[in-house]
């Protein structure tokens, strides 16, 4: 069961590593790396199911509290160098 995971995170991988190779613009971009995040965790995930040890776990969550507090201080870093929008 897990090997067809595995697959399938590396396929996921390869899909999100072509997708920041293509798409255009930084939010995008910032996206794609979010995805990136993603497949770390699930490859954690994987680990741990595979050789049973729970650290894995702790690792991914670590992780993901990480990879989110970076998608959101990416997302204000972006939003604030944005030229202001003029009023109606």
């Amino acid at each position: 069961m897990t090997i067809l995971v595995e697959v399938f995170l590396g396929a996921a991988l390869l899909l999100v590593l072509e997708a920041l190779r293509r798409l255009p613009g930084t939010a995008n971009r910032i996206v794609a790396v979010d995805l990136l995040s993603v497949c770390a965790l699930a490859a954690c995930v994987v680990a741990a199911a595979r050789s049973g040890h729970t650290a894995f776990l702790d690792v991914a969550l670590g992780f993901a509290l990480v990879a989110f507090l970076a998608t959101v201080c990416w997302a204000f870093a972006l939003r604030a160098g944005m030229p202001e929008e003029d009023g109606p």
